[in-house]
């Protein structure tokens, strides 16, 4: 059995009841909108990069830990590069059971940066070897496979050691808990000797690396 602890995103605003009531706009939904986008940005990171120390473990941190097998690691050829030969070598080291339901996780500048990769001949590599091809529109996989942004990994090129795209069955590799959705309870009576009115905001959300050997990252090379 595996155990993916929750943890707990908390937040609160104290408005006047003057700014409640001259707002020309629902303040209160306004703060929703806020506390639903700035937690989303929280957990974004946490599930790349978190320390699991009252946040989710991330993917990238928490590879090696546990029983589950060692992520299989590509590098890039030479410092600082990426090439059509570490995408074809990270799609090669992910383990066999786990080719079919994979997809890529990268930074858009990453993207960018792979769909700018040119032959001897200065042709694209982005077609449909890599892709659906430019010339058909705006391709959606790379080696055959969908790709995902994220912006809270290292963009390419990247430096010594940086983990700059993750290739895998998400689904099996990481798993997250979703304990409890945006949770907003307005308090009209702590602050209301200040005239103030108090706005409460709980989310609960967990996550960690279940199967790490579903998962290859392509690494930048010393």
């Amino acid at each position: 059995m595996i155990e993916v602890p929750n943890h707990e995103l908390y937040a609160l605003v104290d408005v006047s009841n003057q700014d409640l009531e001259d707002t020309v706009f629902d303040l209160d939904s306004l703060l929703r909108e806020q506390f639903a986008e700035q937690f989303g940005v929280a957990e974004g990171t946490a599930f790349i990069s978190g320390d699991g120390v009252s946040k989710p473990t991330g993917i990238t941190v928490g590879s090696g830990l546990g029983t589950f097998g060692s992520v299989s690691t590509s590098t890039a050829g030479s410092p600082n590069t990426i090439a059509g030969d570490d995408i074809i070598g990270c799609v090669y080291a992910l383990k066999e059971a786990y080719v079919a339901g994979a997809s890529w996780l990268m930074n858009r500048t990453t993207v960018r940066t792979i769909r700018q990769l040119v032959d001897g001949q200065s042709q694209y590599l982005w077609q449909p070897a890599f892709g659906d091809g430019i010339r058909t529109g705006s391709p959606s996989t790379i080696m055959g496979h969908p790709y995902r942004e994220a912006t809270d990994l290292p963009a390419a090129p990247g430096s010594t050691d940086d983990i700059i795209a993750l290739f895998g069955d998400f689904r099996r590799a990481y798993g997250i808990s979703d304990r409890l959705s945006l949770s907003v309870v307005r308090d009209d009576l702590t602050q209301a000797a200040s005239g103030n009115v108090r706005f409460l905001a709980r989310r609960r959300v967990g996550g960690q690396v279940l199967i790490a050997e579903a998962c290859c990252k392509l690494v930048v090379a010393a």
